[in-house]
């Protein structure tokens, strides 16, 4: 079997099936990295599901409440994508504030502003990285 070789250009996401098989709460992580006004809307432990519309061809898809708000609201605060934390952080909160949608390096990059489209492919192909449960799609 041909191994593909990775760019810039390959995209990741999120796998939640990666973190329920190893009995990690995605849910909890992302309850962790909402805005204080999303936190007071939702519950961790009341599982919504809202209508999500894609911003770029307008498809509706029902999606978990804590998810659509990182993306719709949290995702566009600078404090966010802090220049602060670290990058691996940032590179997970980028896919928080896609809606999990998947990334290449160089559309994480134009997001986070960090470190280069080559670093940011060499942080997605990390250890932790996959045990954050990023996966090549």
């Amino acid at each position: 079997m041909a191994v593909a070789r990775l760019t810039t250009k390959s995209k990741f996401y999120i796998d939640l099936a990666y973190w329920e098989q190893r009995g990690r709460n995605f849910r909890q992580e992302l309850y962790d990295a909402l805005c204080e006004t999303c936190k007071q809307r939702y519950s961790l432990e009341q599982v919504q599901l809202v209508d999500h519309v894609h911003p770029e061809t307008g498809q509706v898809q029902k999606m978990d409440a804590l998810l659509d708000c990182a993306s719709a609201e949290c995702g566009n605060a600078p404090e966010f994508l802090n220049p602060k934390m670290p990058l691996t952080r940032a590179i997970f909160r980028a896919f928080l504030a896609s809606g999990n949608e998947p990334l290449s390096a160089e559309e994480i990059y134009a997001r986070i502003k960090r470190g280069s489209p080559n670093v940011i492919l060499k942080e997605l192909s990390s250890q932790q990285m996959e045990d954050d449960g990023i996966t090549l799609l």
